[in-house]
């Protein structure tokens, strides 16, 4: 169960994820497409590594996790309808801005792959720019429902924020509601929000299993990243250099390059012991 948010304060738009699951391998890869650059985050899953955020050098993010729909939720999907994990890959590589996600989607639903063993238990993914444009898209009735960010900040836990659109914070429910409601206040009372406050929240809301921390700026396409709760421990990663180096914590900032676009998690980590 995960956390991720976008924040607009004071035209700095800054992003923040924690990734929390069971131990699993994870990998961090950066490679271009025509004129962006992309970064992915993905995770073992299922006997292959599926991308779990991703980020282009356009300031866009995408990032999808968990979600509990309640029992009896049945999702209009059919044959036609795209996989989400394809429509994210598109956008990152074909668009700019988060209202350009819907003319990927073509009218068509996304549909979003569910366990037999939870029936409840579904996906939804965050969309948002560096313009301050921003959503949650999550499975409907013959469609999908879509949350427009509301004032300058945009927050998804592990509850479908679609049944609470007009819901005071407080009193939204159901699994994750504590951490949204403690990362809604908290960057809701901060004036100036930057790399600081993003991991501040991510703090906050971390659990016992959170594998990885990432915040992003997208002005500067510079990403943070930790793992394993230690926050005294960073790394940079330059989107645009497609290098990575220790920033936080280490005797050396040594910077190193993505070989092959990709870097594993756990030589990244021996590599810097």
């Amino acid at each position: 169960m995960c956390t991720s948010f976008a924040v607009y304060s004071q035209q700095k738009p800054v992003y923040g994820m924690n990734f929390d699951t069971d131990d699993i391998d994870l990998k961090l890869k950066v490679n271009s497409y025509k004129d962006k650059n992309l970064f992915y985050f993905s995770g073992f899953a299922g006997n292959k590594y599926r991308d779990i955020a991703g980020f282009n050098s356009e300031g866009l993010f995408i990032c999808t996790q968990a979600v509990d729909y309640g029992p009896g939720f049945k999702a209009g999907c059919d044959e036609n309808d795209w996989f989400a994990f394809d429509v994210f890959d598109e956008a990152l590589k074909e668009t700019k801005k988060a209202s350009e996600f819907f003319e990927i989607l073509n009218k068509r639903v996304i549909a979003y792959p569910r366990n037999p063993l939870y029936p409840d238990l579904g996906l939804h993914t965050i969309i948002v720019d560096k313009t301050g444009d921003a959503f949650i898209l999550e499975e409907g009735s013959n469609t999908n429902a879509v949350s427009p960010i509301y004032n300058d900040f945009i927050v998804m836990t592990n509850f479908p924020n679609g049944k609470f659109k007009e819901t005071n914070y407080k009193e939204v429910h159901g699994i994750g509601s504590d951490r949204y409601i403690c990362a809604y206040e908290y960057i809701n009372n901060i004036d100036s929000f930057g790399i600081k406050e993003a991991f501040e929240v991510l703090n906050k809301t971390s659990q016992e299993n959170t594998l990885c921390t990432i915040v992003y700026e997208p002005l500067k396409n510079e990403i943070y990243i930790s793992f394993k709760k230690d926050l005294s421990k960073k790394w940079k990663i330059s989107l645009m250099d497609k290098t990575i180096q220790s920033l936080d914590g280490f005797l050396s900032n040594n910077k190193i390059q993505f070989t092959n676009g990709e870097i594993y998690v756990k030589d990244l980590i021996t590599l810097y012991k």
